[in-house]
């Protein structure tokens, strides 16, 4: 039994695969949901992304992609990867100041504008003749 105690020093407190049954977004809901305070690291191939949370609160976000809510947008649309959240102080990210509610529902805006525009680009254009 003492193995297993030294065995969990340092583990993560949340870790997973992601994927269609567990979403990005799902994974940020998770911390939320249990007012977790640290950082949220995920990788998929070379992409990389940290979100920082102040109990239960996104504070901050980096990703290649950009930080802030940017960072988040790219994040949410991941089909596949890693994550582990590690509980302590969140990184020094760009300080993000908005409700987790107001966040997801702008993140899921931008999403939808995105694919909108890229159906518009798919549309064939009508010509006068």
């Amino acid at each position: 039994m003492a193995h297993w105690r030294t065995a969990d020093v340092g583990s993560p407190e949340l870790s997973g695969h992601l994927g269609r049954r567990f979403t990005p977004l799902l994974a940020l809901q998770a911390c939320h949901m249990a007012e977790l305070t640290g950082t949220l690291y995920a990788r998929n191939g070379a992409r990389v992304a940290c979100v920082s949370f102040d109990s239960g609160q996104i504070v901050g976000a980096d990703a290649l992609e950009g930080d802030g809510i940017e960072a988040l947008v790219a994040f949410a649309q991941w089909d596949d990867g890693r994550f582990e959240f590690r509980a302590g102080e969140p990184l020094p990210t760009p300080r993000i100041d908005a409700p987790f509610d107001w966040l997801v529902l702008e993140v899921c805006h931008r999403l939808d504008m995105a694919l909108h525009l890229a159906d518009a680009a798919d549309a064939p254009v009508a010509c006068a003749v």
